[in-house]
């Protein structure tokens, strides 16, 4: 097939923007984007020409080529995490963002970041070695997002124009140092998957950032 899916689960505890990530991936005019509290799981889609397709010769397939973005968006609250290995077993993606807010508890954002992994494991399957087994033999993403980075800025700042400069991502750094043990544990398990980070603002990057984000998603699925 010509064109090629991009299917990943978005996760993270309640209020850290998946909902509002997915909004801007379908394109939402920001101005429209309303804070919602996500109670089921949501399977949003579009089909999508990546930036990087204009640096592709004419005559490349890649050069055409879109990508079919799937997101299954699940609710952060921790009473509907059992949802997520529902979500994970019931649609088989590539693997799975994850948001992470600096402006929530880490603590909380901690054990949402465990739950994502146990979840994970149980959808392989309930017998613990063979979910172990196949963890360690199968590629999946997994993608940790601090969103919402325009929190760094100094305050009176105008986010219109919000950018990732070299202070923001050195904030974002240190605040995602605190969930590297959590990480750790992940790459020891899924030994064969591909792991990457991003930090953005859901709703101010442009979407020139946004799209990045995908990009990376492209490369590790498909080794280009």
């Amino acid at each position: 097939m010509f064109d090629r899916d991009i299917r990943v689960t978005v996760l993270g505890n309640t209020g850290v923007g998946k909902t509002t990530l997915v909004d801007r991936m379908k394109g939402t005019d920001v101005k429209k984007i309303m804070s919602k509290k996500t109670l089921e799981i949501n399977i949003e889609e579009k089909k999508i020409r990546l930036k990087s397709s204009d640096a592709y010769p004419w005559y490349l397939a890649e050069a055409h080529r879109k990508y079919r973005i799937v997101a299954i968006d699940n609710p952060g609250d921790y009473k509907l995490r059992r949802k997520w290995r529902e979500a994970m077993r019931k649609f088989k993606t590539d693997g799975m963002l994850f948001l992470l807010d600096p402006d929530q508890s880490v603590e909380e954002q901690r054990v949402a970041m465990e739950d994502s992994y146990n979840y994970f494991l149980d959808s392989l399957d309930l017998t613990p070695e063979k979910a172990d087994e196949k963890a360690g033999s199968t590629k999946y993403i997994f993608h940790f997002v601090v969103n919402k980075c325009d929190t760094f800025l100094p305050e009176g700042t105008d986010k219109e124009t919000f950018k990732i400069d070299a202070i923001i991502k050195e904030k974002a750094v240190d605040f995602l140092s605190h969930f590297a043990s959590t990480m750790d544990e992940f790459k020891a398990t899924f030994s064969e998957s591909k792991f990457g980070i991003s930090y953005i603002s859901a709703i101010y990057s442009p979407y020139t950032d946004l799209d990045k984000l995908f990009e990376i998603l492209k490369v590790y699925l498909y080794d280009m």
